[in-house]
């Protein structure tokens, strides 16, 4: 219990500085990093009341690696679904969770639509980061990184 405890009380801070709702200006805001930072921008699109996303939230992206990658290479802004309808429609966003990918210059990559396994997450977040999506299609690439 004391281990869960733990676990819950650090995703509850890591998340919580993406607690927030993003809005035209933090959008506006992440495109400007990205292109600056010259790194990817990872759009997550979550719902509170979302099972699915809180499992993501819990396991996926609280876990330290991809927590660290994400911090590292990537600008990544969370986006409450059920607060930016603009965003939302602008994504065609249809469930959540979902994350969307996209170049630093703000061309679309893709959309990684439901829960990810920390594991999977990190092979995809590897993908995106190292513009392999030019050159290799995301299954292919992930039985190549699986050894398959």
């Amino acid at each position: 219990m004391k281990k869960f405890s733990f676990v819950l009380a650090i995703a509850l801070l890591l998340l919580s500085s993406f607690a927030f709702a993003a809005s035209s200006e933090d959008y506006t805001n992440a495109l400007k990093a990205a292109k600056k930072e010259n790194k990817p921008l990872l759009l997550y699109f979550f719902s509170r009341s979302c099972y699915y996303c809180t499992l993501m939230d819990s396991k996926t992206l609280a876990d330290k690696e991809v927590a660290a990658v994400l911090k590292r290479d990537f600008v990544f802004l969370r986006v409450d679904a059920d607060k930016s309808d603009d965003l939302g429609r602008l994504y065609r966003i249809s469930g959540t969770p979902s994350s969307w990918f996209l170049e630093s210059s703000g061309k679309r990559v893709g959309e990684i639509p439901g829960y990810v396994k920390s594991g999977d997450y990190k092979a995809i977040l590897a993908y995106m980061k190292g513009n392999h999506y030019n050159e290799i299609n995301l299954e292919d690439y992930m039985k190549k990184a699986a050894g398959k």
